[in-house]
């Protein structure tokens, strides 16, 4: 029977931190100091309030602690601008079902992942309206994203069973109807939106059913295939609630008596988790998932421990149990870094005897080549976590930490409370799906810079060491033999524009926000609008996308709107490349100023000084440190760049 079935208080969050035995007096004096939070508040009690709500609302949370979480990110929620730690983010959700108790779910979860979550709920049943109403049953607001949620009570079947035709016309206007749907919220609210899968009700009369034409569980199953295909082809995202439903199981997942009498589409107990694997994919969007796996080895990665048992003591494959679990958690981890995941390695060991399995095991799947950065000494994992992240250039929200010794996991949580740390248990076998589950790892639909940025990290750490053994700058610079791609924003890199623009904090000079929708309306003002994507190669690999630059077209003066750049590729020279190129293309154009604004937020002080550097002068100081630059065109002094340029 399934563990939600059978007990009566399952934990639906296996891979959080454990209940603390203070949650409840550390919720009662935060729940206090979110109270006293006003304009006259200090960023670092901000910040201290942000991490430790992150902390309460990362652990195994039961029935009591979600309601007191949901209150306190209501109140959270009511000061969201003071927050820069979180992010806020507002969606609609449509439904032909109730959706009302996800939205303080939604709140709850969202803490967890660095989210303010604030959830509108579109009138009961009002799919139609929208998709080909005048309504916009959102009232204009501006939303982030646009949840699509309806079952198979929402689209007439075929009528009859054997009837292909009948069955091919039934999907041809579901799939219609939500490519309407799809298209009407898109135009309405400005946001994507993501569609859910359908859940099965376990009410299938025969095993036959799904090759059954006309049966309504093979009209579900050929559904969420079209929902999929929808999803490849980016016409929407994809929610799977089918997975989610599977996994729990359908007995535990859905509540007849409640779908009819409170229109519920799963059981109301189930809310937080449901609300949960929402936040997954909205942290995604938001730039929060994670981008590196950092691993610790003896008894994590491999059985046993290898100063002390050796290379041939150590259980890994050998036709064991124990150990091809080891050698399935390996293969899981070369499944993330091939979806662009850097791997690291942070181990209190001898550097020389930690490599060892690396380069002569015969069962390790993991190579020394697909490690970023190796960290293999005696100093405390928190300090090399934060090593590794400044190799790679990440922020530590960017990176998971996996290790099998519960002391080491609850150090790094302490000192470390931004990196997702993953509960892995005692058994191996169980290590992928914990982490899997926990969503930290979850992205969108993938695109060719994604599937190479493990390597551009790598090439980064491996910069990182060529630079400590070059003395002279230049020279370090010359030797990395850059080449940077200039070109417009289009469709083919509209989704990772969309992400960098989404998840850049600290090389981001005013931190503006814009979704695919508003990135492809940029791309099509081809007078008005400058957009340009950059992409580096070095003479270690390609980094793929890392600049994008967005500046508004007057006939006398080009206005910046954003320029953000990933941090795993400064002191490069990428920006002053890219000030040559765009000062010279708005002098070549007639414009005889370029201006640019710095609007600061706690985490990009790095670009404080980015226009005065460049040559820009102070025209004007604004409110909340906020300031104006100008450059004339006609006595700009170009910078010096050791990158060539290529214009696409």
């Amino acid at each position: 029977m399934n563990a939600l079935a059978a007990s009566p208080a399952p934990n639906l969050f296996p891979w959080r931190a454990p209940l603390a035995a203070d949650w409840l007096e550390r919720w009662t004096a935060l729940d206090r100091r979110v109270r006293t939070v006003d304009s006259a508040t200090e960023a670092t009690e901000l910040d201290a309030v942000t991490i430790e709500a992150r902390r309460l609302a990362g652990q195994a949370l039961g029935p009591r602690e979600h309601l007191k979480l949901e209150q306190l990110a209501k109140r959270l929620l009511s000061h969201a601008e003071r927050f820069p730690l979180l992010r806020h983010f507002r969606i609609g959700l449509i439904g032909n079902r109730t959706l009302s108790y996800l939205i303080g779910p939604l709140r709850a979860a969202g803490l967890a992942r660095g989210l303010l979550v604030e959830a509108i709920e579109a009138p009961y049943d009002s799919a139609a309206r929208m998709a080909f109403g005048a309504d916009d049953v959102f009232a204009g607001t501006k939303l982030d994203a646009t949840v699509i949620a309806l079952d198979a009570a929402a689209f007439p079947g075929a009528d009859d069973l054997l009837d292909d035709a009948g069955e091919k016309q039934a999907l041809d206007d579901a799939a219609a109807f939500l490519n309407q749907l799809a298209r009407a919220t898109r135009e309405k609210t400005g946001a994507p939106a993501i569609v859910a899968t359908m859940p099965s009700t376990g009410s299938r009369i025969s095993s036959a059913d799904l090759a059954l034409m006309g049966s309504a569980e093979r009209f579900a199953m050929l559904l969420n295939a079209t929902i999929i295909d929808g999803a490849r082809t980016r016409d929407w995202l994809v929610w799977d609630v089918a997975a989610l439903a599977t996994r729990i199981g359908v007995d535990a997942w859905f509540d007849p008596i409640r779908y009819h009498e409170a229109k519920t589409p799963f059981r109301i107990e189930l809310s937080a988790v449901v609300a949960d694997h929402l936040c997954r994919i909205l942290a995604a969007m938001a730039g929060k998932a994670c981008r590196a796996l950092v691993v610790d080895l003896d008894n994590t990665i491999w059985g046993g421990v290898i100063g002390d048992d050796g290379l041939s003591g150590i259980r890994l494959g050998q036709n064991s149990a124990e150990g091809e679990a080891f050698v399935a958690f390996q293969r899981f981890i070369l499944e993330l870094r091939r979806r662009g995941i850097a791997v690291a390695v942070c181990s209190k060991n001898t550097d020389a005897i930690a490599r060892e399995p690396f380069r002569s095991h015969p069962e390790m799947l993991l190579k020394e080549a697909h490690i970023a950065v190796f960290q293999a000494n005696w100093e405390d994992k928190a300090s090399n976590i934060k090593a590794i992240a400044e190799t790679l250039g990440l922020g530590l929200e960017s990176l998971a930490f996996a290790d099998d010794n519960p002391a080491e996991r609850e150090r790094v949580r302490q000192e470390l409370p931004l990196v997702s740390v993953p509960e892995l248990g005692d058994e191996p076998a169980f290590y992928p799906a914990r982490i899997a589950d926990s969503g930290v790892f979850e992205h969108l639909l993938l695109n060719a810079d994604d599937l190479g940025r493990a390597q551009s990290y790598q090439s980064r750490a491996a910069g990182a060491e060529l630079k400590s053994k070059i003395g002279n700058y230049d020279e370090y610079l010359a030797s990395l033999k850059m080449t940077l791609t200039v070109s417009r924003f289009d469709a083919v890199g509209r989704p990772r524009i969309a992400q960098l623009v989404n998840k850049s904090n600290q090389f981001n000079l005013t931190t503006r926000r814009y979704n695919e929708e508003d990135v492809r309306r940029l791309e099509e003002d081809r007078d008005g609008v400058l957009c340009w994507q950059a992409q580096l190669d070095d003479a270690f690999g390609q980094h793929g996308m890392i600049g994008v630059v967005i500046a508004r077209k007057q006939p006398r003066t080009w206005s910046i709107d954003s320029w953000l750049m990933s941090c795993r590729v400064l002191s490069r020279g990428v920006e002053e490349t890219l000030m040559n190129l765009l000062v010279a293309e708005a002098w070549d154009a007639g414009a005889e100023t370029v201006t640019g604004e710095y609007l600061p937020t706690p985490r990009n002080g790095m670009v404080a000084d980015f226009f005065p550097r460049l040559g820009f002068e102070l025209a004007e100081e604004g409110e909340n440190g906020g300031k104006r630059y100008v450059c004339h065109t006609a006595s700009y002094v170009p910078r010096k760049s050791f990158i060539e340029v290529v214009r696409t």
